[in-house]
């Protein structure tokens, strides 16, 4: 490579000046990606008319056998899929996964006694609007598996009412 021929970063179009003495860079000074072949393609312009082609390129495990990878039954993940559809199917109430969006599973209840709940009196109704015993129904996401609790209807509709009524 000569001091005089022009070299252009592929990534940002910056043209790139090197110095003689030290050599062509090996990466882009201004985005810093890498100028050699690496992440790189090269194509070459046919008539019109004819395909463009890549260069072949041998990657070492290109004759492995991947054809098991991808079971043509899908059975596993239809099955799981299946599944959880019936059961949000079955719920009353399916809310939204904050994290994915998917439909959360109703896992269960859970009871929050006095012993590990402090509950907070604000000073404009100056006694708390949520006091334990209570119950939280418990969802989990079927993708991302992240459990999220919601305050059951019977308390929800009690913290209502020690609101409105205060």
């Amino acid at each position: 490579m000569s001091a005089n021929e022009e070299v252009v970063c592929p990534w940002c179009q910056t043209e790139i000046v090197w110095d003689p003495e030290i050599g062509p860079e090996d990466e882009c000074p201004h985005c810093f990606n890498e100028l050699k072949d690496y992440r790189s393609i090269d194509l070459k312009v046919k008539l019109t008319g004819q395909p463009l082609r890549f260069q072949d390129q041998e990657f070492p495990d290109a004759d492995e056998d991947l054809s098991l990878a991808w079971d043509d039954s899908d059975e596993p993940l239809d099955k799981y899929g299946e599944k959880v559809q019936h059961i949000t199917d079955e719920q009353e109430e399916a809310p939204e996964c904050s994290n994915c969006h998917e439909l959360l599973l109703l896992a269960g209840n859970e009871v929050v006694n006095e012993t590990s709940f402090t509950p907070t009196i604000p000073k404009t109704l100056g006694s708390a609007f949520l006091t334990a015993p209570f119950t939280m129904n418990v969802y989990v996401c079927p993708s991302c598996f992240k459990v999220e609790k919601v305050l059951s209807d019977t308390d929800r509709l009690l913290m209502v009412e020690r609101i409105k009524s205060e």
